[in-house]
């Protein structure tokens, strides 16, 4: 079910996938109801591995692109992606260079590894979030590591 009202605006509405048609045809239900499509590929929950979505996707850059440009090419709305890091530093890059050149409207980025969850959470890297910022022309929200105020000061 998807009965959205005004005040949600403005409204983003989110999807776990790992086919580019099925991805489609859920988010062609939605788009004149919301103002963007998000493609959540940072999930790294045990349901997103059984269900090979979320953050188990993060190393199938062709599938990932083939998903942001079906929707990118043909969708009203914007395309954004949320993602995680990669083990390494040129992996990430070139994951959210290849999600920018998708079609990819806006990138949030959870600075933590998919390995990097429940008892195993540790601090984000919030200095790949801001490699990220430098290599993309599209905006990139930081997700993750902030849970005071003085943290804040430290991300910027």
């Amino acid at each position: 079910m998807f009965t959205p009202c005004k005040e949600d605006r403005p409204l983003v509405v989110q999807f776990c996938a790992n086919d580019p048609e099925l991805l489609f045809k859920a988010a062609k239900y939605v788009e004149d109801h919301c103002d963007a499509v998000d493609i959540n590929l940072g999930c790294p929950q045990g349901i997103a591995k059984r269900g090979n979505y979320g953050s188990f996707l993060l190393e199938k850059t062709d599938l990932i692109c083939s998903m942001v440009e079906k929707l990118a090419k043909n969708l009203k709305v914007p395309v954004t992606c949320k993602i995680r890091c990669l083990p390494n530093e040129a992996q990430t890059i070139h994951l959210a260079k290849s999600i920018q050149a998708s079609g990819a409207s806006l990138l949030t980025v959870h600075g933590r590894c998919k390995e990097h969850n429940k008892h195993r959470v540790g601090s984000a890297n919030l200095y790949m979030i801001k490699k990220i910022k430098a290599a993309l022309d599209i905006p990139v929200i930081a997700n993750g590591g902030i849970s005071t105020f003085k943290d804040v000061s430290y991300a910027l």
